[in-house]
């Protein structure tokens, strides 16, 4: 994946799955297996970059379009990304699946 490359040695993810498989990981070998691991819950998903509370984020969208996960980013000063927020927990997802009146 290439965002391998983007992240720092000691990026440290936050994962709020909104029960208790949620948690923390840090450096970049632990972030990548469990973005990996999330992303490969919808291999016929894609990834769309958002914008979340005005920091730059990917959407995990499954083949039906539905937000099943948000990557909120943070870089550092060097430029490489220093720290992740994984939110899959469906009450935080629930306004970007929001079923609108045609």
């Amino acid at each position: 994946m290439a965002l391998a490359g983007l992240l720092d040695s000691e990026v440290r993810l936050t994962i709020d799955a909104g029960d208790s498989t949620g948690g923390e990981r840090t450096g970049r070998a632990l972030v990548m297996r469990a973005l990996a691991a999330q992303i490969a819950r919808h291999p016929d998903g894609t990834l769309n970059v958002v914008h979340v509370n005005g920091a730059h984020a990917l959407a995990i969208r499954d083949a039906d379009g539905d937000v099943s996960g948000l990557i909120v980013i943070r870089a550092g000063w060097r430029g490489t990304i220093v720290e992740l927020w994984l939110t899959t927990a469906p009450g935080k997802l629930a306004g970007w699946n929001r079923v609108t009146a045609d």
